[in-house]
């Protein structure tokens, strides 16, 4: 309450103003604690106002300021809400976009929430396992067990997992597996958790399914063309290599040296042709899964003995001067392996050393055991041509061959390597390369197996 304006020296007066104010009333406008602004009355004359007309102005000051944030509170949740419809449209139209992609893929996707319960299923699942999605909504997984049969027990148990212990899901893990359905129809499923990474929460499963029963089907007929044609092949290599080897010892009478020479090359491109039909039967019989390894106690060291007498022996055959050295270590124990296939993959290794390394060229083999695990190490090392960074990939791929003179120059089927990796890895063991890609420096193969424990 100010009487007289101009006395008060916070006042600044006006001088192109009309009219001269006096006296004035000031009221805050209070939201609670804070101050959203001023209420200000104002008179020509002096000592006009009362503290009766001051109270009566507060009174109207708090009546404007509950007005004045009324308003606001009006306006900000007026803003809120067109944020929230934009925000409920947006998320609407992306899961109606979601749901047609999901409907539109050729692949059948069955999704489950938190509970398991069957929350999505598209048009596709529905063909491939033949069941209408209105039968399955809001139905657990538990209910169809007997549709996927002996993997759905499975499936509820690593379900049940995921969904305990979200903490131990790391991204990337899934499970897969084929059903065979009733109808005879090969299925391939992939089952994958939703877990919200912040809070490591288990959200539910999305499983895909894929029919793949013609896929299989032509694999099938593929492995059996491949095996009947190699077996067929085998038939007349055997008498032409018999042959050959007859006319070799003279038992038709003495040959020239143009008639051996030429005996010659048919013994060693029918032995090639027996080598790419050998290798082509065990591709066949390891994607059919007809291999079975007969597990025993091995010993490495008598195998890899036994492979290093055999290639010095070639060595000398075939006049090329090669430095073979073999280590092991000492009280080496046994490994839980099958004796042949181990043969095979020693071999295998130590041929390829042998075959790309130049002349006077040297192959190292070392046995030992791995540190800190129940596994027993075998490294084949050589100095010869080397694989470059980029190959060592590619190396255990089918077919593939390097690009070096040496390795051209090589008989070879870019099979053996595949083959040593898929035998090793039905051993439970480890494969793998290291190279520089250096000629001169070499590589080295290594591989793993389980060390043999008598359970007795």
């Amino acid at each position: 309450l100010i009487d007289d304006l101009e006395r008060d020296e916070r006042w600044v007066p006006q001088k192109d103003a009309l009219q001269q104010h006096r006296s004035a009333v000031a009221a805050p406008l209070l939201v609670g604690e804070d101050v959203v602004g001023v209420l200000l009355v104002f008179n020509r004359k002096v000592n006009f106002f009362s503290p009766e007309q001051l109270t009566l102005i507060n009174v109207i000051a708090s009546q404007v300021a509950v007005a004045i944030n009324n308003a606001n509170l009006y306006k900000l949740i007026r803003e809120q809400a067109e944020r929230l419809g934009n925000m409920l449209r947006s998320e609407q139209e992306e899961a109606t976009r979601s749901q047609s992609i999901l409907e539109a893929v050729a692949d059948g996707v069955l999704v489950t929430d938190a509970k398991n319960q069957i929350s999505f299923m598209n048009v596709s699942a529905e063909k491939i396992l033949n069941i209408k999605s209105e039968k399955v909504i809001t139905k657990t997984l538990k209910d169809f067990s007997g549709l996927f049969g002996k993997a759905a027990n499975i499936w509820h148990e690593i379900i049940h997992e995921w969904s305990e212990n979200p903490s131990l899901y790391e991204e990337g893990d899934t499970y897969a597996e084929q059903l065979a359905l009733d109808d005879g129809r090969i299925v391939l499923v992939h089952l994958a958790p939703v877990v919200l990474k912040t809070k490591k929460s288990f959200l539910g499963t999305v499983s895909i399914f894929r029919d793949i029963t013609h896929e299989v089907e032509v694999d099938r007929l593929k492995s059996e063309f491949v095996t009947t044609v190699s077996h067929e092949l085998r038939t007349p290599m055997t008498s032409i290599r018999g042959y050959v080897d007859i006319l070799l010892m003279g038992a038709a009478g003495a040959l020239t040296e143009n008639q051996i020479h030429f005996l010659d090359i048919i013994r060693d491109n029918t032995e090639r042709l027996n080598i790419l039909v050998t290798d082509l039967l065990d591709v066949s019989r390891i994607e059919s899964g007809r291999i079975t390894l007969s597990h025993q106690s091995v010993s490495l060291k008598k195998l890899a003995n036994d492979a290093v007498a055999s290639i010095v022996q070639r060595a000398q055959d075939e006049e090329k001067p090669m430095t073979f050295s073999l280590e092991i270590e000492p009280d080496l124990p046994p490994v839980y392996a099958d004796a042949d296939r181990t043969r095979q993959i020693i071999n295998n290794l130590i041929e390829n050393a042998y075959h790309y390394t130049p002349e006077n060229g040297e192959v190292i083999i070392r046995i030992h055991r791995v540190k800190g695990a129940d596994e027993i190490q075998v490294d084949v090392q050589d100095n010869g041509v080397g694989i470059g960074i980029d190959e060592q990939e590619q190396v255990f791929e089918r077919f593939y061959r390097g690009e070096d003179a040496l390795v051209l120059a090589t008989p070879g089927t870019g099979l053996g390597l595949p083959i040593v990796k898929q035998l090793v890895e039905m051993h439970e063991g480890r494969i793998w390369v290291e190279s520089l890609g250096k000629t001169g420096e070499g590589s080295t193969f290594s591989f793993t197996l389980p060390v043999y424990k008598d359970l007795e």
